[in-house]
């Protein structure tokens, strides 16, 4: 073996490593000239390097026949997986790896292969022995499919999502047999495109072997790093890419880069005509069209009047040259962009919320006739064959209510002041009415006021922004993500808002990372097109740091000039950057409460962004009044407080919501309980053992270095570091900077860090005292993690005995609200703990402590119409349904209680018809054929529709008589009696007494009697 690793090789690789050191794409490049097809190459890279290789392995795998690049990452299980079973399959591709990939045990080839389950239309599979199968091969059970590696059993669907695919399945039996395979959408939960077979790879790494079991003999290693004393013995069966026979022809040659270009693009044209003079072919690498597009106007600006190199849309993250090969590769990164940029993952919906204003067991309730009750969940209810569910809502001295699911648009969620517990109403309605009539007035008092105070701000002259240019186009294209359906429509809103002749105030509300300083972004850019000036007034140092960096790198390409003012930078720094403002030369500036000062004077200011509002104090948001006058607003907030969310919701701001996740970004699980030394040692140790990192929570600045000892002594050998917002500056920064390098490994901070700070390494998140936390506070704190594909965790830990019912309620609600895109549900729920907050005056919030929040924005919506001169909507009219048959969603086929109350008010909500049908095809293909209960309640709704438009009372069944009870507002002519008696003789009665109306014999008609109903009510 002694050939393969001669002195010449090892020289060899201590001169690529010299000479080639950065130059991430001369050394794929190489791999691929000698990647023999058919064959496994196996590149051995740090870890951290990983993610771009495969970028540039792929984008300049086109010049070779592109074969398979796999990027295999310690950290990813099903990745790995995935890789594993292409290997024993292919046999062929470009593996990217660290070299910590021999040291790991993996499952045996062989057990992979038998533990793949394979479906088919028409097999049978018997049902327990498939379940125990799934499990076997580590996929978990759960309520419903999210994740991979996931599955879920519904009667005789089965839901799972295979670790290597790319959307989860729904495969349907019939006694044990495949009828039907289709994949389904996360979002919905509905299914989509039918197929005729699937596989589902196991999903347990199970150590058993080596990687060597997947590599052929004939495989070649690559190193990207200097070979120590062991690497011969564990690569010795394999050749080394780098052989005696290259020694001669490769020694000598070289790949070279492009120093210097880094955002100079008159270094980038120079460059560009030197290599043509060369006669080397030149392509460049584009992200994206917006890139391709920049680069086409800077050589158009530079008079290029030579023809274009060939530009292709694919990324590339450094470009180099050969002389010997004549071939030139420039990537949009250099040229645009003077730091290098981070890869990004792809966007991709995820689930969205059901609704959001759920109730949950104990919640106080609004019913719109009987008042402030409190709610006890579905019951259901038997009489003879009937069986229903009913809202339970309890009421004063014990009264008990039940409220047809059908009923359920008239209760509501109540939602009052801070600290208040509403008092409980009883069934007599007199009082309710009573404090029902005074909110009213109060709520036309306040409207006025309301209504003099936005029609000011409508009335006042704004600017009228004008079209979108071709560079907003091109800032449009440059985006890295794919924009979701929510962040496009946000967008889209604040364009149109910009365009109107008077100053906008609208409320951008998205979760953390959910891409709400990319809505900032594209509006700061559509200002700056017209000559005027941006401000963008963020909480912290940090977060305005990392706005800096954002903005910076996005506009880069562009002309436009952002600043950061701070009050850390020194006053020669600050003086120099409020002079540029004044003269208008700094397009945008983003900075803390140092933007306020008396001495901040713009030459035109056309857009004021405020992030996080809820962070600054009384008196700087009275600056901000001032600030604001005439000019347009953006608010933005992943948790608003309830004062601006109230207004939003109110209609009186306008409201965009950002609720869709990006692709790849799994929910954050979090964990509650009380302080655990011992548990503490084991998440730190865990996240390390992942290769990840640490954010400690420790909210007391006096303790903080106290605490690193503590920890050093639980879990020896870590590496921590400190930052809290007494540090200096410098000092912050500096212990920033170590960790995002992974330099320390556990980092004790307190609340500074939950605005701002974005590392997607990592993922796991302590809290100290988290009773002490807003619950606004904790979500940021917690949006911290997870920011990339890796699983993250959350550990709450309280001290129990000072946790209040309050900070309890806290804490409670951001375990309920774990999923992504929960943040504007939070704000909801933070506005049920807090309070409407202070935007009423006294005598305002007694109203909203009396009948709720939402009844009273409701009073005043109705108060702000009639005002307006505009036509209140009509209230609609309601039929009583009372039929002898159970009419419900049973608990055995729906198990979950909070979708069967969702879509009780699906079909409490729906109007017509095709709503019916469209609710049933949902509720079929998530569960499965409906029972008998389910179809019977369909029935009796569509029934409901058609009595309701004839304004029919009620529909009441007995032993006998289905009885049909006209209202006042029915009028049936003597020729329409006539005719409606000989049409149905002998099957109705007409009703004698005070209630009109038609009593249908049950004997004489055909059972189960929807059809006749349908037929009868239809004629009327």
């Amino acid at each position: 073996m002694k050939d393969r690793h001669s002195t010449c090789e090892v020289e060899w690789l201590k001169y690529m490593k010299r000479n080639v050191s950065g130059l991430s794409t001369g050394k794929p490049y190489f791999i691929l000239e000698n990647f023999k097809p058919q064959s496994i190459l196996l590149a051995l890279v740090p870890e951290e390097e990983i993610s771009d290789w495969e970028t540039n392995l792929n984008s300049l795998g086109q010049f070779f026949g592109a074969p398979s690049v796999y990027a295999y990452h310690s950290a990813d299980k099903f990745q790995k997986l995935s890789i594993l079973k292409s290997l024993s399959n292919n046999k062929s591709g470009i593996v990217v790896a660290s070299k910590e990939i021999f040291y790991e045990k993996i499952i045996h080839s062989k057990n992979l292969h038998n533990q793949i389950l394979k479906f088919e239309l028409g097999n049978t599979y018997e049902f327990n022995s498939l379940i125990n199968r799934l499990v076997t091969a580590g996929y978990s059970r759960s309520e419903f499919v999210e994740e991979k590696g996931q599955f879920s059993r519904r009667g005789e669907i089965l839901d799972i999502w295979s670790i290597d695919a790319e959307n989860p399945v729904r495969i349907i039996f019939y006694n044990d047999q495949v009828e039907t395979i289709k994949t389904f959408d996360l979002v919905t939960q509905l299914s989509s495109d039918v197929i005729t077979s699937c596989e589902i790879t196991p999903a347990a790494l199970q150590p058993e072997t080596l990687i060597s079991d997947y590599l052929p003999k004939s495989s070649e290693i690559y190193f990207d790093f200097l070979p120590d004393n062991e690497t011969p013995k564990i690569f010795a069966e394999y050749s080394w890419i780098i052989n005696n026979s290259l020694e001669t022809n490769k020694v000598q040659e070289d790949f070279k880069s492009f120093a210097g270009i880094r955002g100079n693009f008159q270094f980038f044209v120079n460059e560009l005509k030197r290599i043509k003079k060369e006669g080397l072919k030149e392509y460049i690498f584009c992200s994206n069209n917006g890139e391709k597009e920049r680069i086409e106007d800077i050589l158009n600006e530079a008079g290029w009047d030579d023809d274009f190199p060939q530009l292709t849309i694919t990324p590339l993250t450094e470009g180099f040259y050969s002389k010997s090969r004549k071939i030139a590769f420039f990537s949009s990164q250099e040229i645009l962009y003077k730091k290098k940029l981070i890869s990004f993952p792809k966007f991709k919906e995820g689930r969205r919320l059901e609704g959001l204003w759920e109730i949950t067991k104990g919640d106080y309730v609004v019913h719109e006739k009987y008042g402030i009750g409190r709610y006890l969940g579905l019951n259901k209810l038997v009489r003879g064959d009937q069986e229903a569910e009913y809202l339970f809502i309890e009421y004063k001295g014990g009264d008990k209510l039940y409220v047809p699911v059908d009923d359920f648009e008239v209760v509501k969620k109540y939602i009052g002041t801070e600290g208040y517990r509403p008092k409980l109403f009883s069934l007599d309605t007199a009082s309710w009415e009573r404090i029902k009539q005074k909110a009213k007035e109060g709520a036309r008092e306040f409207a006025e006021s309301l209504l003099k105070l936005y029609a000011e701000r409508h009335n006042a002259q704004g600017f009228a922004f004008t079209p979108d240019t071709p560079w907003e186009k091109e800032l449009a294209d440059s985006f890295p993500y794919q924009e979701t359906p929510d962040q496009a429509k946000a967008i889209e809103d604040v364009k149109i808002d910009l365009k109107n002749p008077y100053p906008m105030e609208r409320i951008i509300c998205g979760d953390v990372g959910f891409g709400k300083t990319e809505v900032a972004i594209r509006a700061s850019f559509k200002v700056v097109q017209d000559s005027k000036q941006v401000a963008v007034l963020v909480p912290t140092t940090v977060l305005a740091e990392q706005h800096f960096n954002t903005f910076s790198r996005r506009l880069e390409p562009f002309p436009t000039k952002v600043a950061f003012l701070s009050r850390f930078q020194s006053k020669a720094e600050q003086k120099k950057i409020i002079s540029d403002l004044k003269s208008g030369s700094i397009d945008i500036i983003i900075g803390t409460h140092r933007l306020l000062q008396k001495d901040i004077t713009f030459k035109d200011l056309g857009l004021l962004i405020i992030d996080e509002e809820h962070r600054f104090g009384v008196e700087q948001k009275e600056k901000i009044k001032k600030f604001k006058k005439n000019i347009d607003v953006l608010l933005m907030s992943a948790t608003p407080i309830p004062r601006t969310l109230s207004f939003a919701l109110s209609k009186l701001r306008d409201l965009s919501v950002i609720e869709t996740p990006p692709y790849g970004r799994l929910p954050i699980e979090t964990h509650l309980g009380p302080y655990d030394e011992k548990i503490v040692k084991k998440i730190i140790e865990a996240e390390l053992s992942r290769g990840g990192q640490v954010f400690y929570v420790h909210n007391r600045v006096e303790t903080i270095n106290s605490r690193g000892e503590y920890l050093k002594k639980l879990v020896p050998n870590i590496r921590w570091g400190i930052v809290h917002g007494q540090m200096r500056s410098h000092d912050i920064e500096k212990a920033m900077w170590l960790f995002i390098h992974k330099e320390i490994d556990v980092l004790i901070s307190t609340s500074i860090i939950e605005s701002g700070l974005d590392i997607p390494t990592v993922n796991s998140m302590i809290v100290e005292e988290a009773e002490n936390f807003g619950l606004a506070q904790l979500y940021q704190l917690r949006g911290r993690v997870g920011r990339e594909k890796q699983k993250a965790y959350c550990y709450l830990f309280y001290t129990p005995e000072l946790v209040t019912e309050e900070s309890s309620k806290r804490l409670e609600a951001l375990m309920e609200f774990s999923e992504l895109g929960s943040g504007f549900r939070l704000a909801l729920r933070d506005l049920e703990i807090r309070g409407a907050g202070n935007i009423l005056s006294a005598k305002q919030h007694g109203f909203v402590k009396e009948i709720g929040f939402e009844m009273y924005g409701r009073l005043i919506e109705e108060a702000s119409q009639s005002l307006k001169g505009e036509k209140a909507v009509k209230e609609e009219f309601k039929t009583i349904m009372d039929f002898l048959i159970p009419a419900h969603i049973p608990q055995e086929y729906v198990e979950a209680e909070d979708i069967r109350v969702t879509f009780y008010r699906k079909l409490a909500a729906s109007k017509n018809k095709d709503d019916i049908e469209k609710i049933k095809s949902d509720l079929t293909d998530r569960f499965g054929k409906l029972p008998k209960p389910v179809e019977n309640l369909f029935e009796i709704t569509e029934i409901k529709f058609i009595a309701e438009k004839r304004r029919i009372n009620s529909i009441v069944e007995n032993d006998k008589f289905i009885n049909i009870y006209f209202s006042d507002k029915i009028a049936i002519s003597q020729a329409k009696i006539l005719e409606i008696a000989n049409t149905f003789a002998g099957k109705i009665e007409f009703l004698r007494g005070e209630k009109k109306g038609i009593k249908v014999i049950k004997s004489n008609i055909e059972k189960p009697y929807f059809a006749f109903l349908k037929d009868f009510l239809s004629s009327l």
